[in-house]
């Protein structure tokens, strides 16, 4: 079976590989081109449905990150497919990243599509924090134990054995975590996980009505999902809006972009919508959630305008909180209509017969308030098992220790520049080192 992976690797054509068990035959192929996407669209979401992936993992999701984060002149789609006779069993979806200096690779890297994406492929940024949850490989659940035995001689293969391979934003309920994790660890290689985000989710499970959900909740909870309720039935508070047409999605979009990048940028954030190539992937997938009848957009609208706006999306069973923006300065600000949407949605998630609304990592504190389940997110890696020549080490350390000090003066400036827009030259640096100060408090206070 080795020598038809290190055929596979290396001439990237469909391979059958024997199982060795009752599945006698299992055909393996990688895929340079993303219009394989395109290609299997149908075999894959239907494979996504039996696998119960999220969103993240959906191929609408990959397609637009590729074309909007992904896509560079130093990455290469990988995409490993796995049929068993006709059937689709299992999707890989993966790019190689590249680092050469002098025209020499120091470094490749193999990544999961959907992870990363920072502009500058040639420093690795093996720590990059991207933009999707949960994602794994799109295993059929009854071909598990052959698709982890597959991907460890994959990684052995001649044309892998050189990689750093990253799984970035794998959730512990993922088919990585829970089935190839405890097989890398069986093997030879220097496996590392660490764990990168906390991601809280609500139940549904045993929750018939929202009015059941309230009355779960702890006590000044309960007071304040009431009363922010109660205020959207008040002719002077807020009233909900709900997107209702595709031409209301530009508009919706940008108000939902403009509240979120005002409230982080007041607390001295960049906000996400501060990379421009993520304003073209939340629209595009906006639009494509919106045709597939998996979107939940709404907004609350009071005297002074739109004071929140909240996006979800509906995929296999769960409801993905993904984006939110809210006004502390709006007239209705202490009824709090961002939570009043949150609710609106965990009421329609119940209608709807979803298993589960996703909070999603980050750990924001409204999220106690909803819920104390929650999953947790890491990034496992497995280190290259043949650095080729002995004088490639230090120069891909070195590329590593430049990644980390680029991201993080970047990082700095950043920070600087929201300051500067803020509150003006004079006042930058004082408000940076007073926000600074802050969030390293936080820091040591999370601990």
């Amino acid at each position: 079976m080795e020598n038809l992976i290190d055929k596979m690797t290396d001439n990237i054509k469909p391979v059958v590989v024997d199982t060795k068990d009752a599945r006698k035959q299992l055909t393996v192929t990688i895929n340079e081109n993303i219009n394989i996407l395109d290609e299997i669209y149908d075999e894959w979401s239907d494979l996504a449905r039996r696998s119960n992936q999220p969103i993240c993992m959906s191929p609408d999701w990959i397609k637009s990150w590729w074309k909007h984060l992904g896509i560079h002149k130093h990455r290469q789609p990988f995409i490993v497919t796995v049929y068993d006779e006709d059937n689709l069993v299992a999707v890989l979806p993966f790019y190689r990243g590249t680092t050469s200096l002098a025209g020499r690779v120091i470094e490749q890297r193999l990544q999961l599509l959907g992870s990363g994406g920072n502009p500058n492929e040639q420093l690795g940024f093996t720590d990059d924090y991207g933009i999707s949850d949960f994602l794994d490989f799109i295993v059929d659940p009854d071909y598990y134990e052959q698709i982890a035995n597959l991907f460890i001689k994959l990684s052995k293969s001649a044309g892998l054995k050189n990689h750093r391979i990253i799984f970035h934003q794998v959730n512990d309920e993922s088919f990585i975590k829970k089935h190839l994790y405890p097989k890398l660890l069986k093997t030879e290689f220097q496996v590392q996980a660490e764990h990168i985000d906390s991601c809280p989710y609500i139940d549904l499970t045993e929750i018939n009505t929202l009015k059941e959900f309230i009355k779960q909740s702890k006590s000044n909870a309960r007071r304040r999902f009431r009363q922010s309720l109660k205020a959207q039935n008040s002719d002077s508070e807020y009233i909900v809006e709900d997107l209702t047409t595709p031409d209301d999605i530009p508009e919706m979009v940008s108000t939902l972009i403009t509240l979120h990048q005002q409230r982080w940028n007041e607390i001295g954030f960049p906000g996400a919508f501060y990379d421009e190539r993520f304003k073209g992937f939340f629209s595009e997938i906006v639009y494509n959630a919106y045709l597939n009848n998996r979107l939940w957009f709404k907004q609350a609208r009071d005297s002074s305008g739109i004071c929140a706006s909240r996006m979800l999306l509906c995929y296999n069973g769960r409801y993905f909180d993904y984006m939110t923006g809210f006004s502390n300065n709006s007239p209705s600000a202490k009824y709090r209509p961002g939570i009043g949407l949150l609710l609106n949605a965990i009421e329609d998630s119940i209608e709807n017969s979803a298993k589960r609304v996703e909070l999603l990592r980050g750990d924001e504190g409204y999220k106690s308030d909803f819920t104390k389940k929650q999953t947790k997110n890491w990034k496992i890696t497995i280190p290259p098992q043949d650095n080729g020549r002995a004088d490639n080490v230090m120069p891909a350390f070195l590329i590593h220790s430049c990644s980390k000090l680029y991201k993080n003066i970047m990082c700095e400036i950043t920070l600087m520049k929201i300051q500067y827009r803020q509150n003006g030259f004079l006042k930058m640096m004082g408000g940076y080192l007073q926000f600074r100060t802050q969030s390293i408090k936080q820091k040591l206070l999370s601990r």
